[in-house]
Formats: structure tokens, sequence, C-alpha cells
């Protein structure tokens, strides 16, 4: 504790949102980056009431639990495009979050490459946040 380091005592520190001079100055991994802003935006929305929203949020879930580990990790951005469909779905809600799912998909093809809509992260993958895609300011 005495290293200038915060102590981390359990889950509530997990969702701490990175302070914007961290984040400017590189002072966290590409990895550590790209997971604290999905924390950050996972844990600015409510909970979901449409039923819509939570059979979407649900079938996302199984998909990631059940299926997707079956045929590895082949998604070439981050998040990989079953996260951003369920962040999409959750912040923005079930009929944008469809559309902004099905875009994904559209664009995860192997001829993307990097350019200005989104950078290569170290391992290879590309950064593409739904922030950068919202159809609809909420």
């Amino acid at each position: 504790m005495g290293s200038g380091q915060p102590a981390i005592n359990g889950p509530s520190s997990w969702h701490a949102a990175p302070s914007s001079f961290a984040l400017r100055r590189g002072c966290r991994g590409a990895n550590e980056r790209a997971r604290a802003a999905t924390l950050q935006s996972a844990s600015a929305h409510e909970p979901p009431t449409s039923s819509a929203q939570i059979a979407f949020l649900e079938f996302i879930r199984f998909y990631q639990k059940w299926i997707s580990p079956i045929g590895g990790d082949r998604c070439g951005f981050r998040p990989s495009c079953s996260q951003y469909g369920y962040e999409a779905i959750a912040t923005q809600g079930p009929v944008v979050g469809i559309m902004m799912t099905g875009d994904r998909l559209t664009r995860c093809n192997i001829w993307k490459s990097p350019g200005p809509d989104y950078f290569l992260l170290p391992n290879g993958r590309l950064y593409d946040p739904i922030s950068n895609n919202l159809l609809v300011d909420k």
C-alpha cells in the first residue's frame, strides 16, 4: 500500500471510472482502457425494464457463455461483437441497439483495416467503441 497505488477493496472499486488524465497519458494498457471504458458505459445505464430488451440481453449472454467459446476468439474488434451488441441494447434500447449491432456485424469482415473510424490496438484488434457509433444521443 505504501507504493503510491490505491488499495483495491472489492467489487465497488472495479467499476471506478479511469481519470481522463490517465487515459490521455496512456497510463493503462490498451486492453485495460477498453475494459475501463466498457465498465464505465455499462454502469451508466439503468437496469432493463422492457421484456424485449431483457430477452435480447439474455440471448447474448447465453451466446457468450455457451456458443462463443466453441469457436474461439474470432472477432477482429474490441469490444467483441457480442459485447458491443449487449452494450448497445442495454444503453440504447432494443430497437436502436439491434440496428447498431447489425451495423457492427456487417463491418466485422475480412476486409476491415485500421483507418479514421477505428485504430489498431497492440494485440492486432481494432478498437470500435459504442460511443463512436451512436445513432441517437441519450
